[in-house]
């Protein structure tokens, strides 16, 4: 089991007795020495004896191993590129090879949390997500270890260069690799971290412009489309992949469209029209036409999502916003004017109506006061005197809301000016000669 592990071509395996008997005596006197002069120098226990123990120590090892260089008989050249032993016939595992994989694993330890605390104070201090800070700490620490793993395979034979290169499928003359895969699973990872960084500078700056959520959003959204096709297009040509293939393919896709998914397609065209026209941004309020009002959190390539007033997230293909009949409430501004019905009975003072109406829009805090709040004598009812109160909000989303504030103040104050609302009432009159049946 060992000799199918431990092979005999490294220099270790070549040695006489003799030298392995003088080798393991070095290695006796240098374990002494050192514990020894570990146990004098502390019993001293004066200032500046830990730096003198690690320089005696230090001039152990030289020593030690000068000597292990003169009984095997090797140059300092030779101990560190000639391999110690070989694992499965295929890994030389030589001095140069350890170092360097115990100097790489120290590193990218000391480098992991330099990073880690690096990035974390600067996400405080900008005030980024945390998420997007934890993205580039894991891309870079990714990107560090594929470094130093090329460190490794170069000392490390051909053993794991060979596999990395080993074809594992083909598709005409592309072969596919695991250095390949590794490569494209890289470059798509970095590409997503570079994005998550840019949306952060660049909405930082659209705030700085004055530009709102909704458009930035927007704006972003083809930006980040349109690094990705051309990303995506320049990986496949790296690997080998001809663009005039995938445009003669896409010959072949487009056919497809006309029998099974014109509702897929119809949805990404109608992504990007409302895109490129911005007729729904971000953090627009809209009504659909089955009457559901939501808040736009997000407008994709296929589809949209809103939050409802009962905090349900909707999720939306695009094509209900452009072939339906969609009211979005904030296109224009987000100012916007509603009403209140409410009937009186009759002979009630109508300027004492109009008068109760209009403070109680005045003392609710959500009507905006700069705007003309203003009531109607809107018609002479069955049972009432029907009156109309127009006020102006802010925020359309919480209409109903508001609408609700109004009404309860409406009623308070009636109360207590004595103001009916009526209910509906009919007279019934009975003609001559009515007979009443038992």
């Amino acid at each position: 089991m060992i000799d199918s592990v431990l092979q005999n071509e490294g220099w270790l395996f070549q040695l006489t007795g003799i030298q392995y008997l003088q080798m393991g005596g070095v290695a006796v006197l240098t374990i002494f020495l050192w514990m020894l002069f570990g146990r004098l120098i502390k019993k001293g226990e004066e200032e500046g004896t830990s730096v003198a123990l690690w320089i005696i120590r230090l001039v152990l090892l030289l020593l030690a191993f000068v000597a292990v260089l003169y009984i095997a008989g090797l140059t300092i050249a030779e101990f560190f590129s000639m391999p110690v032993v070989i694992l499965f016939d295929e890994v030389p595992v030589s001095p140069i090879l350890v170092v360097s994989v115990l100097a790489g694993i120290y590193f990218l330890i000391f480098t992991n949390n330099f990073l880690k605390s690096s990035i974390t104070r600067f996400t405080s201090k900008f005030n980024i997500e945390s998420k997007v800070g934890r993205q580039v700490h894991r891309f870079f620490m990714i990107f560090l270890f594929l470094v130093v793993g090329g460190i490794w395979l170069k000392f490390a034979g051909e053993f794991l260069i060979d596999f990395f290169g080993d074809q594992l499928f083909s598709f005409g003359d592309i072969k596919i690799t695991p250095g390949v895969l590794f490569y494209v699973v890289l470059v798509l990872y970095g590409i997503a971290v570079a994005l998550r960084i840019v949306e952060v500078v660049y909405t930082r700056q659209a705030q700085k412009k004055g530009l709102s959520s909704g458009q930035s959003k927007s704006l972003f959204q083809i930006l980040k489309y349109l690094i990705w096709l051309i990303a995506v297009l320049l990986l496949l040509d790296s690997i080998g992949v001809s663009i005039n293939m995938l445009i003669a393919g896409s010959a072949a896709l487009l056919v497809g469209l006309g029998f099974g998914i014109q509702g897929l397609f119809n949805d990404f065209v109608s992504g990007l029209v409302i895109l490129f026209e911005g007729i729904i941004k971000a953090e627009d309020v809209v009504e659909l036409e089955s009457g559901v009002v939501g808040r736009v959190l997000e407008v994709g390539l296929r589809t949209s999502k809103i939050r409802t007033r009962d905090n349900i997230i909707m999720i939306v293909p695009n094509n209900k916003f452009v072939s339906d009949k969609v009211i979005n409430w904030s296109y224009n501004e987000p100012r916007t004017r509603f009403s209140v019905d409410v009937g009186v009975a009759y002979g009630s003072d109508v300027r004492l109506v109009e008068k109760l109406l209009l403070e109680a829009a005045r003392e609710c805090e959500d009507v905006i006061r700069d705007d003309e709040t203003i009531v109607l004598f809107t018609d002479f009812g069955d049972s009432s005197l029907d009156f109309r109160l127009l006020f102006w909000i802010d925020d359309v989303f919480l209409v109903e809301r508001i609408r609700s504030k109004l009404r309860f103040a409406i009623d308070a104050k009636f109360r207590e000016h004595n103001v009916t609302i009526p209910f509906p009432q009919r007279d019934l009159h009975l003609k001559s000669g009515f007979v009443k049946e038992v």
